[in-house]
């Protein structure tokens, strides 16, 4: 049986889309996301969404952090590598929290607080890919 911990009921911010993910925010024409309350992603959803871009070119997903079992867990930190080098990015950032529906169970809030929260409606998974060239 698990130990129950806080720890392994975080949610990660930045989750692939697929079947039992939790849909918190869609990318308006600004780029920018916009969160709402999460919706649980279907067999139908992925369907529906197949031909277009990049499911998380699109959409926001959210699911539970797997910790060591992600490329982006810092062992020696014991925290997610991810949240800093998007505090890190040179865009523009919020000043003011707003609405997120996932904070009280965010792996990034959780572990460096409301500063992980100013650039968040900037981040699509794709970016993923290019925090990991810039930042090798």
């Amino acid at each position: 049986m698990e130990a129950d911990s806080s720890a392994s009921k975080k949610m990660c911010p930045s989750y692939v889309g697929k079947v039992g993910a939790q849909l918190f925010g869609v990318v308006g024409k600004d780029g920018k996301v916009q969160f709402i309350t999460p919706l649980t992603v279907t067999e139908d959803f992925l369907e529906q969404n197949k031909d277009k871009n990049s499911l998380e070119q699109r959409f926001r997903f959210t699911g539970k952090c797997v910790e060591k079992g992600c490329a982006q867990w810092d062992k020696e930190e014991s925290k997610c590598s991810l949240s800093r080098k998007v505090q890190n990015l040179d865009i523009h950032k919020e000043t003011e929290l707003s609405y997120c529906p996932i904070r009280s169970q965010c792996r990034w809030f959780s572990q460096d607080g409301k500063e992980a929260c100013f650039s968040c409606n900037e981040v699509t998974r794709n970016m993923e890919e290019l925090l990991l060239n810039i930042q090798q």
